[in-house]
């Protein structure tokens, strides 16, 4: 055996004790008997296994599993006599299992910052011809979930927009087959004609193409989610320096673009008018005392409130 072999398998044999210790079925790998170059490329491949051996989060078990309740392998759907094939659909007679295991499925992708609520309290006000089955909700973001005919999708739109209109706290409505396998999500404006001011009334905007439960909803959320990843990686202020020259290029810029804009309607004409007076340099000093945390959020609204009511005077 060369000496390169060697080296290798002793490599191979460190990254698997280093396994079995972060598994908690062994002790950490001793590296003192290593020379200090050796020793420091070890630890540097030690940081690897750990960091790939966390970027996941940890599997429930099959019971509990929502993959495995859709599919039908665990819970009521089960059973001792049924083969699951690859590629081959299994449904299983109760719907109510069928949307459960789906919503389940959608907050297990997301690690359970969806909460689901299987009685929310707009229950009573369902649409004419869909069932109520569940709030999913998240920061501010509340979706309802309706069971009903998708394939009648042409008057969903007007018995939405009453709903919409009794509860405004729900920010999407979500409506399924009772097999979970089409599903489209629904946003007020997916159901409310608009007014423009030159072509005039317009009707809603047509909603996604139906597809499964699953997918429709994650989408739905993967849009309006914070990408909390983007905002770990985003350089952190340690100094103040420079800050309000690079606030005031930032306004300057932001205001000529809005100003720069030829609005017709009246109110976002004033509003142009009452950004041209704004105090800039004002402005920037508020930037650099929430910056700086001198400025509370509330304190922030009331100079920007008196800011507003100043350039309208």
């Amino acid at each position: 055996m060369t000496d390169n072999e060697e080296l290798e398998n002793r490599n191979d044999a460190l990254i698997e004790e280093y396994l079995l210790f972060l598994r908690g079925r062994g002790p950490e790998p001793d590296l003192s008997d290593l020379p200090p170059s050796r020793r420091e490329e070890i630890r540097g491949q030690f940081k690897i296994v750990k960091a790939l051996a966390d970027r996941g989060p940890e599997l429930p078990p099959l019971e509990q599993d929502p993959v495995a309740r859709r599919l039908g392998l665990v819970g009521p759907a089960a059973s001792s006599s049924a083969l699951i094939l690859p590629g081959v659909r299994h449904r299983d007679p109760g719907s109510g299992d069928l949307l459960e295991a789906s919503l389940e499925e959608v907050a297990f992708r997301f690690q359970g910052s969806i909460v689901i609520e299987h009685a929310p309290t707009w229950s009573p006000d369902a649409p004419q011809g869909l069932r109520a089955v569940a709030q999913c909700a998240v920061l501010a973001e509340a979706v309802a979930v309706f069971a009903g005919d998708i394939d009648a999708r042409a008057q969903l739109p007007d018995r939405l927009t009453r709903f919409f209109g009794l509860r405004p706290e729900v920010s999407a409505a979500c409506v399924s087959s009772p097999d979970a396998d089409q599903a489209v999500v629904f946003s007020p404006a997916d159901v409310t004609r608009s007014l423009d001011p030159a072509l005039g009334w317009l009707d809603p905007h047509r909603p996604n193409s139906p597809e499964p439960l699953v997918l429709a909803l994650g989408r739905f959320f993967e849009q309006r989610l914070p990408r909390w990843d983007r905002v770990a990686a985003a350089d952190v202020f340690t100094v103040m320096d420079g800050l309000d020259t690079e606030a005031a290029e930032v306004l300057d810029a932001q205001i000529a673009s809005a100003l720069h804009a030829r609005p017709r309607l009246e109110f976002k004409k004033d509003g142009q008018r009452v950004l041209a007076k704004i105090d800039r340099a004002h402005m920037v000093s508020l930037v650099v005392a929430v910056q700086a945390r001198e400025l509370a959020p509330d304190e922030l609204v009331e100079e920007l409130i008196e800011m507003a009511g100043i350039g309208a005077s």
